[in-house]
């Protein structure tokens, strides 16, 4: 039986997988496979309940997720990262998620940014977008049934990954709880942007003197690029008003390929050391020398600060302001288990979910 197909939603770094097919179930699947009634409380998020059913559900996501990046199944008890085993990144990933969706539950009542009216348009929307894809209600719902979630709680991931979205534009508009004014983000702009706060822009044509695997590429080559470098050098600084040859010299000789058309702003400690102070020695439309790095050599050419503007950065602000409420409020989240429930292992839940 493929159980394998259907829904995607993402939250954050979070992917939801509503694993769903046609087949039907004499029982929840919680049941038939971990001997629990779908509604058990396995834990506690802040005191809220967590059903076996939504714990269950999110492990054969996590572990379905996990399948992927093996060729011969899960490998359970191969060590990840940090003494982190397969089963453990499993389990821990999906107590995560679990903790993230009652966050966002938990801030969406606390603030309130959708009405009722809302959540349920978006429900009836959801729903019936499923079943206008399944065909039928009979077989959408027959879906539910062996992907082992319930309607309700289908519903409920989709209304929190709604919800998780509006927060972090509503929290902050105008007239919002949590509204952010013009002058708070000018205030940022005035502390961390500019020559004046050590940002700096430029562009710059590199010449790489090291391979992809940062190998250092043999002497002769070397010798041309630097040869390369000292030549566009003296072409740029014979000129008055260098920019318009840089940027041409830049498209005809520049290394770097993830440079954009407008170049890079920085701040300290966000490009290696040489390249910061060659940036910091020029005047704004000055070109550099040679500037040497691990990578290569470099030719700079000093632009004028890239100051944002309120308007511009508003978005990006608001998303890093709601990022770190978030995260705070996750890292804050109190897990409890019920102690008179024990919880199957993934390794044992996925082999019997997937040989069903």
């Amino acid at each position: 039986m493929n159980k394998r197909n259907v829904l995607a939603l993402a939250l954050a770094a979070v992917m939801l997988l509503c694993i769903l097919t046609g087949c039907g179930k004499k029982e929840p699947l919680v049941k038939e496979i971990a001997g629990i009634e779908p509604e058990t409380t396995v834990m506690t998020i802040n005191g809220a309940p967590i059903s076996a059913e939504l714990y269950y559900y999110w492990l054969t996501i996590v572990c379905e997720d996990t399948a992927a990046y093996f060729s011969n199944g899960i490998e359970w008890d191969t060590v990840l990262y940090d003494n982190v085993t397969t089963s453990q990144y499993i389990e821990d990933n999906v107590r995560s998620t679990l903790i993230q969706y009652q966050v966002i539950s938990e801030l969406e009542k606390e603030y309130a940014v959708l009405t009722d009216e809302e959540k349920q348009a978006y429900r009836d929307q959801v729903y019936a977008e499923n079943v206008e894809g399944f065909g039928s209600e009979e077989a959408f719902e027959e879906s539910l049934a062996n992907a082992g979630v319930s309607l309700e709680n289908l519903l409920y991931l989709y209304e929190t990954q709604y919800a998780y979205t509006e927060l972090q534009t509503r929290l902050y508009q105008a007239g919002g709880p949590l509204e952010i004014a013009d002058s708070e983000i000018q205030g940022y702009i005035d502390d961390y942007f500019g020559s004046q706060n050590g940002v700096y822009s430029c562009k710059h044509i590199l010449l790489k003197t090291v391979d992809d695997s940062y190998q250092k590429l043999d002497d002769t080559t070397v010798a041309e690029k630097k040869a390369t470098a000292e030549s566009l050098v003296a072409q740029l600084q014979a000129e008055e008003e260098p920019s318009e040859l840089f940027d041409k010299l830049m498209e005809e000789h520049n290394e770097d390929t993830g440079e954009p058309k407008e170049g890079y702003t920085f701040g300290p400690g966000e490009m290696v050391d040489a390249f910061y102070d060659g940036t910091a020695a020029l005047e704004v439309g000055q070109v550099s020398g040679i500037v040497e790095s691990p990578y290569g050599y470099h030719i700079i050419l000093r632009v004028e600060d890239d100051i944002p503007t309120v308007a511009e950065l508003r978005e990006s602000y608001i998303l890093e302001e709601f990022s770190a409420l978030f995260g705070q409020r996750v890292e804050d989240a109190y897990v409890e288990y019920n102690k008179e429930v024990s919880l199957m292992s993934p390794k044992d839940y996925y082999t019997e979910y997937a040989a069903g």
